[in-house]
């Protein structure tokens, strides 16, 4: 027996169920499963997950690889761990919505659309999070290329 079974187990049940939309799966360590999923499988990977007794979205974090953008979905049972990896063009930044599944996702999602600036399809709108109301809407603080610009009302102050 080996002492990945689990995890091997758990990695083959997705790759069969979502065959052709989830890649890279591998067994890094004891209790840890990393993939990388098709945004549009996305919500329909998560709402299986939590069928399967992963009913913990742990985290929701977000990412800027130069030509992508991304978020890492990091899925629970309180025994594994499951990494979820999906990219985004950086030119037209756009993921499905978890909150069918997980309303409790809605500050990420919303963190992803203020500081990374990726769409997130089907998020109500609302108040921002977690920047101001008043931040520029095309500032995106996480991304690697952004520059501080001081708004011009603050400069003729000084």
């Amino acid at each position: 027996m080996s002492d990945f079974e689990k995890e091997e187990k758990m990695k083959s049940d997705i790759e069969t169920k979502f065959h052709g939309a989830v890649s890279n799966a591998v067994v890094q360590r004891k209790n840890r499963v990393w993939l990388d999923c098709e945004p549009a499988k996305l919500p329909e990977l998560l709402a299986w997950l939590k069928a399967e007794g992963f009913n913990h979205l742990a985290t929701i974090t977000g990412f800027d690889e130069g030509e992508n953008l991304g978020a890492y979905y990091h899925m629970t049972d309180t025994k594994m761990l499951i990494n979820i990896k999906v990219r985004t063009p950086r030119a037209t930044p756009s993921i499905p919505s978890v909150l069918a599944s997980f309303p409790s996702a809605v500050s990420y999602e919303k963190e992803l659309e203020d500081m990374f600036g990726i769409k997130i399809a089907g998020l109500p709108a609302g108040r921002r999070y977690p920047l101001p109301e008043d931040f520029p809407t095309d500032q995106y603080p996480l991304r690697k290329d952004w520059k501080f610009v001081q708004p011009a009302e603050e400069m003729e102050a000084k």
